[in-house]
This record gives C-alpha cells, structure tokens and sequence, in this order.
C-alpha cells in the first residue's frame, strides 16, 4: 500500500492527542505520524514528549507559537513530502478511529487516480451523522454538511463526489495539494477546507465522501464548542474571505439575506447573544479585509487552558 503520513494537530488538548495516535498505531496500515503541538501555552509539551517517547515512526513537532490550523498542517505537509510519502492523513484529536479505518481510503486514492481526497462518513458519539461530505449552498452559513444530525446514509447511497471535506479526518493526495501551494494560511483556522475544496475543483480534481468506512468525532473542543464566540467570529471573517476569493452572485446574494440581513434576531436569544456579537464583529473584520491571527484567538480563549482535558 502507498506511503501515508498521520498529522496530528495539538492544541491544548494532550490526552486527546495520545489517544489519538494510540489509535492510529492500531489502524491496521503502516502509518509514520507527525504530531504538531501548536502554541498551547500549556504543558502539552511535556505531555506529548512523554506520551510520543519510544514509538517508532512517529515525529512531535514544537511551535512556541500558535501558527493557526492551516500553517501548522503546512508545516506537516512539507515534513510529510520529506519522508517520501504519497498520502496525508489529516485528524483533529477528538476523533476515535475504529480498527482497519485506513486502509479502503487508501485503496480509494490507489485505483482512482481523478480523486484528490477522500473522507469517511463521520459521526457524533450518539450515532448520529455529523459529515458525510460538505456543500456550500445558498443558505445560511453557506456550507452544509451532509446529512447532519441524522442517521447515517445506507452505503448503497455512496460514494458520492462532494465540495469539499472536513479536516476531521480526511486522506489526500500530497501532490494535489503541492498543485494547489497547500493551504492558504490567510484563513488561520475554519473555512480553510472549503477553499481547499473550490481549489482542487478548480482544476479538475474530485473529492469523495466514502460511505464504508465510519469514525466518531466530538466537534470543535479546541475552540470552546460550535456555538463558541470564537469560532463564530472567526467563521465570519473567513466567510467573507471565501466570497472574495470564490463566491458567485448567488452566494453573495444568500450571505447578505441570511448572514447580514437576518443577523439582528439573533440576538434576541440571550444564550445566543455573545456568540452573535462575535459573528457581527467577524463580518465587520472580514469586509474590512481582516486576516485572524493569534491575537483573535487570545482575545476570546485567553492564555488558560480551556477546561479539563476529556
């Protein structure tokens, strides 16, 4: 089978990490993996020294500071094309990966030489779908993921070619992305995999959500959750960059009913408020030709740890 390299991005969440790459070393296919601690400003240095100490074929990679999500994965990217390999496996750390997960996407990538990547069907702990591939669509946020909040679609309903996939756990092809320059690092953190997507369609490539294979992920735990004003604010600047870079009047048109025009109801749900207050500021950032940095990321997490590792 082709060459594969792991990347692991951590970020204030060690344990989760190690669970991780213990699961990879059980997938059932000879993974090098390359873990990136990312600025946590916490001690998962130590942690992931420790943890990582004796395995083979396994790197950590240390960053004193928060490069963003799309930067520390371009690091790993180059580290990967170092070691020779033909495929990277990208995974957020909150995923469990169940045994022998690996090796039909890799045989996807091997036989269909059209594809660029490839991603599993990706549940929540309850069972229920939280990706099976994304779309961006004229609606509000402007992308879906497929079937979310449902129950999985019947395998007899795939495989199916999709805009893009999320970085929770999705196989490429290394020289696809080197086409492309990899990911643009002006997006930071979220929406990066949508661009990604437009680019790789861009010049003829396809993605395929692959409905055989099944993991678990519990989204969004290094930015506080999916309603979080960080990830909400950091959304907005990128929506607005996405537009720029790739949008149609149609697109447009959706963002400014959905996104802008509908925006005031929402805060009138006082759970909701602070999270809108930060979609509003990201809006603004984003037309003002923000790019998100550390900065944002402090201004919302601050410098702590985000609570007790799980």
């Amino acid at each position: 089978m082709a060459e594969v390299v792991a990347i692991v991005l951590n970020f204030r969440l060690a344990d989760a990490t190690l669970r991780v790459v213990d699961q990879l070393a059980r997938c059932g296919h000879a993974t090098t993996v390359i873990v990136i601690e990312n600025g946590s400003g916490d001690d998962s240095v130590n942690k992931l020294r420790a943890g990582l100490a004796g395995l083979s074929r396994c790197e950590l990679m240390v960053f004193a500071e928060n490069l963003g999500y799309c930067g520390a994965i371009n690091r790993g990217l180059t580290r990967a094309r170092e070691l020779g390999a033909e495929h990277v496996l990208l995974l957020n750390n909150d995923v469990q990966l169940s045994d022998g997960f690996l090796a039909p996407l890799v045989g996807c990538l091997v036989n269909d030489p059209t594809l660029a990547g490839v991603a599993p069907t990706i549940v929540t702990p309850d069972g229920k779908v939280w990706s099976e591939g994304g779309d961006v669509r004229a609606r509000p946020n402007l992308v879906a993921l497929r079937n979310q909040g449902r129950e999985p679609s019947p395998t007899t309903s795939g495989p199916q070619a999709v805009a893009f996939l999320t970085g929770a756990c999705v196989l490429y092809r290394l020289a696809d992305l080197a086409a492309i320059g990899d990911l643009d690092e002006a997006y930071f953190m979220y929406w990066e995999d949508v661009d990604l997507g437009a680019r790789l369609r861009a010049r003829g490539r396809k993605l395929l959500w692959w409905p055989w294979v099944r993991i678990v992920h519990e989204a969004s735990s290094s930015s506080g959750g999916g309603r979080s004003p960080l990830r909400k604010y950091m959304s907005a600047v990128n929506t607005v960059r996405w537009l720029r870079d790739h949008g149609r009047a149609t697109e447009w048109a959706a963002f400014c009913v959905f996104d802008v025009l509908l925006l005031p109801l929402t805060f009138l749900s006082g759970t909701r408020a602070r999270a809108a207050w930060a979609k509003l500021r990201g809006t603004w950032d984003g037309f003002r030709g923000h790019r998100v940095t550390r900065a944002d990321v402090e201004r919302y997490l601050g410098t702590a740890r985000i609570g007790p590792e799980p």
